[in-house]
């Protein structure tokens, strides 16, 4: 739909503000969840432990205008406030970018997929965010991405949109997109066991199984290549610098979200096979 510049500042300025309240939500569950805290309740300073005026909530907004210190103690904030927040308005615009979604004509079958899209991104913010803070992934989070990666693959297939593997193949058959999940997650699943945990958690093979059902056969692929692709550079640099060691624990889950959001918004294959996503 074709709509006028006031009508699509308006229309990305409300779904970016939409994102920013769920990146809101999304702290809170990875600070309280596992904590014993339950995810309502009034927001308290992590340092003090005042209740928090609801001015100082304000999604990406309030960190800036405090400075990122807390206005009571004048403690340093976590830039993990703002990067969550920020990060998960910016996903969820690029989303109905992606699908074209204006909230002036909604179609309900493109604001499905957009929807369900925009829950795997967010769910993908929180799981790298949580394994970076706790260097462990909730069986919680993995599930309703693996659910939401699910319902994407089936509405693709009900939009007729399927990723190709020329030239290996003229086309990719349903089944192998579905059967992408158990394909790809096992060997990380190996790893896990035959290290008995020390190079790769179960978690991340829990994760890869939504990446697969999320991108398909090859996407998934080539995001799990490209995820220790990137999670090497701070490896090596660890170890040239000596301030790592090969025992030092790295979560590998934000390095798999993060090649997974960009192998979704811009194709990226790594095997230059011939991918179309959603």
């Amino acid at each position: 739909m074709d709509i006028s510049p006031t009508l699509y500042f308006a229309n990305s300025g409300i779904i970016f503000i939409f994102g920013l309240i769920i990146g809101s939500f999304l702290n809170v569950v990875v600070l309280r969840m596992g904590s014993g805290r339950t995810l309502g309740g009034r927001s308290k300073c992590m340092s003090c432990g005042t209740v928090l005026k609801w001015y100082m909530l304000i999604p990406l907004f309030s960190f800036l205008f405090l400075r990122g210190r807390c206005a009571y103690c004048k403690s340093k904030l976590s830039m993990q406030y703002p990067i969550v927040e920020g990060g998960t308005g910016l996903l969820v615009l690029m989303a109905a970018q992606h699908y074209a979604f204006t909230i002036f004509n909604i179609e309900p079958f493109l604001a499905a997929r957009f929807v369900i899209d925009a829950i795997a991104l967010a769910t993908l913010v929180v799981i790298a965010a949580y394994d970076l803070r706790h260097k462990i992934i909730p069986d919680q989070l993995s599930i309703t991405f693996a659910l939401a990666g699910l319902i994407s693959l089936v509405l693709r297939s009900v939009a007729g949109e399927w990723p190709t593997l020329m030239p290996l193949f003229v086309s990719t058959p349903r089944w192998m997109d579905l059967a992408a999940a158990p394909l790809l997650a096992l060997p990380l699943a190996a790893i896990w066991y035959f290290s008995k945990g020390k190079a790769m958690g179960l978690g991340d093979a829990k994760l890869v199984w939504g990446m697969s059902w999320f991108l398909g056969l090859v996407g998934g692929l080539s995001s799990i290549i490209f995820a220790f692709w990137f999670a090497s550079i701070p490896s090596i640099y660890l170890l040239i610098t000596r301030k790592g060691s090969m025992h030092t624990e790295m979560p590998f889950g934000p390095f798999l979200a993060l090649a997974t959001v960009l192998v979704y918004f811009f194709g990226w294959n790594v095997l230059n096979l011939s991918l179309s996503l959603v």
